[in-house]
């Protein structure tokens, strides 16, 4: 990400550019470098800026690599867990038996939650599990909170069945989609503007107001997007970055914007945070039933990795 004119020597090549608004907020433009104030957008388009407003810019570099493939699915299942843990961490938490146990206060399940690790899978999922069951039972019980178990599908089937089979039911069913980033441009709405902040505003905390969440937000370093109107922000997104992806979170559209395509925009601009801010690939977690997000999501380049559940142990 930088700051300084734009190389001109790389003319030719694709760049992100980030402007400050005139009304307010930023605005993005994509394409090949053309000149100084213009790029060529995918369509052929030539798109001008003013220089003197780049906040911003970084070349887009294609990279081999490609989000949720190479490995075999139970080590890219593993190390999704990974990043989505590290992006939105716990207040607490204690590894026991190859059990990770995360505690927020209760607040989203992710937080509070049993996550098993890459050990467990090593050891046997089942290996000492009442052991481990009783641990994660008095871990929860002490902080008056239910025993909850995060699980990749298929990765942990064996101990979905287990658990199942104890009584546990289903509180969530939903996906892990990962992405190749890739520039967007991004056009928000006349008399909207878009902000990015290393910190959650007042305002975008209460877009919507989840008590207790910003702990968990502050946990780790993040950038947090937002669509205002006037004082107000409309639509948010976050990202937090981790072993060279970016995770997409708290993605939220106020109820009356909705169907404005305010959705797409505000997570095309966090795909564009996220190149900017050195990220190759994406992941982002959404519930199986929320059919409207993931068309979004697939929109953008996001495509289905694996499923998860969230089961809790009555």
């Amino acid at each position: 990400m930088e700051t300084q004119p734009l190389p001109l020597d790389r003319i030719g090549q694709r760049f992100s550019i980030r402007l400050h608004d005139p009304e307010g907020g930023y605005r993005d433009v994509v394409g090949q470098l053309n000149s100084a104030n213009t790029v060529i957008d995918r369509h052929g388009n030539e798109k001008n800026f003013d220089p003197k407003l780049i906040a911003y810019w970084r070349e887009v570099i294609s990279r081999p690599s490609a989000a949720g493939k190479g490995a075999p699915l139970t080590l890219r299942v593993l190390e999704l867990d990974r990043i989505c843990n590290a992006t939105w961490p716990a207040i607490e938490s204690e590894e026991f038996g190859g059990w990770l146990l995360r505690a927020a206060n209760g607040v989203t399940n992710r937080a509070n939650s049993v996550l098993p690790l890459k050990g467990a899978l090593e050891a046997g999922c089942l290996n000492n599990f009442e052991e481990n069951l009783a641990a994660a039972q008095n871990f929860y019980r002490s902080r008056n909170l239910p025993v909850i178990f995060h699980l990749a599908i298929p990765t942990w089937d064996e101990l979905q069945s287990k658990l199942i089979e104890l009584g546990s039911t289903e509180l969530i069913r939903a996906n892990t989609m990962v992405a190749d980033l890739q520039s967007f441009e991004v056009n928000i709405p006349t008399g909207l503007t878009l902000e990015v902040t290393d910190t959650p505003t007042t305002a975008w905390l209460n877009t919507p107001a989840i008590p207790g969440v910003e702990k968990i937000l502050n946990g780790c370093p993040a950038r947090y997007l937002g669509i205002r109107s006037g004082a107000e922000v409309i639509a948010t997104a976050r990202i937090a970055l981790s072993e060279g992806w970016s995770s997409l979170t708290r993605v939220f559209v106020s109820e009356q914007f909705r169907g404005q395509g305010l959705g797409k925009a505000i997570v095309a601009s966090a795909i564009n945070e996220g190149l900017l801010q050195g990220a190759t690939k994406s992941v982002l977690q959404v519930e199986a039933k929320n059919e409207v997000a993931i068309d979004i999501y697939e929109s953008l380049g996001f495509n289905f990795h694996h499923e998860y559940t969230y089961l809790e142990l009555t």
